[in-house]
């Protein structure tokens, strides 16, 4: 019995020792294929290796050019295409540069067409006042100018007219003026320190008017006038026909009318003519007076010359005055001897509050220099 149950037991086991010894086998097997798998394949003749041509690297594909025709739309390899936009009328010219020299020189996009010329140096005097014309006092010849024949409106430079007007009538000097009420501007309601009911005599308020631009001392000057303001008015019309100033025209004595205008070209033919009166040219070069002024209410009034210049040692003026009013823009127009001669400056519609000081400046450092210093 005993025999037995031994015989069933090793029965039961044979199969368990059978599968045991077939998983160990199989790995074996595995790793035997292998490995004489790579002894034939390293025991194979090897072919010789093919080296296979260099090719450049393909570019890649280029856009549709969308340059405009009539322009380069490409350009040799170092080099840029410059483009110049044309002014009205013109072409354009397209040029390729160098691209140093493309760095390093910065392309205008946009010319002003009024940039300043003059004969001797074209591109040496940069100003900021819109008409200018300097020209030679003796001579007549114009030394530098810009939009010297375009019709502009003058503001306070008409009260140079005004003093002319008012000295050939020939009144007395020493007659006392009253401020009123019809010499306060009723359009543009500019303040004055002289109020209605001061009283002056014509010389100082002819003074004031062409030192200091007084508005209503101008206004009382006309209006006292032989043949009263309307009549004054047109006597200053007459006069600018008479010096020559066929494009100027005056509304008003003072210049706060918009339409009073004229041409740089005019305003040196009134300079000069304003040159032949002693009384214009003291008056207007005068550097600042104290003055008494009855019935207004300061008893003594401090003014001013509006011009800075008229003060200035380096400056040896014979006759200024100064001119704003918006349509105008600042105005300056000036005689002055600059390295031995005498000149004529004119000065219109200056983009800055001191911008017209700042191009006379320019223009007698030029022409100090013999017109070959460059001043921006």
């Amino acid at each position: 019995m005993t025999k037995r149950l031994h015989w069933r037991s090793l029965k039961n086991l044979l199969p368990m020792v059978g599968l045991l010894a077939l998983s160990v086998a199989w790995p074996v097997e595995q790793a035997l294929a292998q490995s004489q798998s790579s002894a034939k394949r390293d025991a194979a003749p090897r072919k010789p290796a093919v080296a296979k041509p260099n090719r450049p690297p393909v570019a890649a594909p280029r856009k549709a050019s969308s340059a405009t025709p009539g322009r380069q739309a490409t350009a040799r390899t170092g080099e840029r295409v410059r483009t110049t936009i044309p002014a009205a009328g013109q072409a354009a010219t397209t040029k390729s540069v160098p691209v140093d020299a493309a760095r390093a020189t910065p392309v205008s996009i946009r010319q002003r067409p009024d940039t300043p010329r003059s004969a001797e140096a074209p591109n040496d005097l940069v100003l900021r006042s819109t008409a200018v014309l300097v020209a030679s006092q003796a001579t007549g010849q114009t030394l530098f100018s810009r939009n010297d024949d375009k019709v502009r409106a003058i503001a306070s430079i008409t009260k140079l007219m005004t003093a002319m007007v008012v000295l050939d009538y020939n009144q007395p000097m020493d007659e006392l003026i009253t401020i009123t009420e019809a010499d306060v501007d009723a359009t543009r309601r500019l303040g004055s320190r002289l109020a209605a009911g001061t009283t002056l005599t014509r010389a100082e308020m002819l003074r004031l008017s062409l030192m200091s631009s007084e508005n209503r001392a101008t206004a009382a000057l006309a209006r006292t006038s032989p043949g009263g303001y309307h009549e004054f008015i047109a006597q200053m019309n007459i006069k600018a026909q008479a010096l020559g100033m066929h494009n100027s025209r005056f509304e008003d004595a003072t210049g706060l009318h918009n339409g009073n205008v004229a041409t740089a070209q005019d305003l040196v033919l009134l300079v000069t003519a304003g040159m032949r009166y002693p009384t214009i040219r003291e008056f207007s070069t005068t550097s600042g007076v104290l003055v008494d002024t009855p019935g207004n209410r300061a008893a003594h009034v401090q003014f001013n010359n509006s011009n800075q210049l008229v003060s200035s040692p380096e400056w040896e003026i014979g006759l200024s005055k100064t001119g704003f009013i918006r349509e105008a823009g600042r105005c300056l127009v000036m005689q002055t001897r600059i390295n031995g001669e005498d000149m004529v400056i004119v000065l219109l519609d200056s983009d800055g509050r001191f911008s017209r000081i700042g191009d006379a400046n320019r223009i007698r450092r030029w022409i100090e220099s013999g017109y070959s210093l460059r001043l921006i």
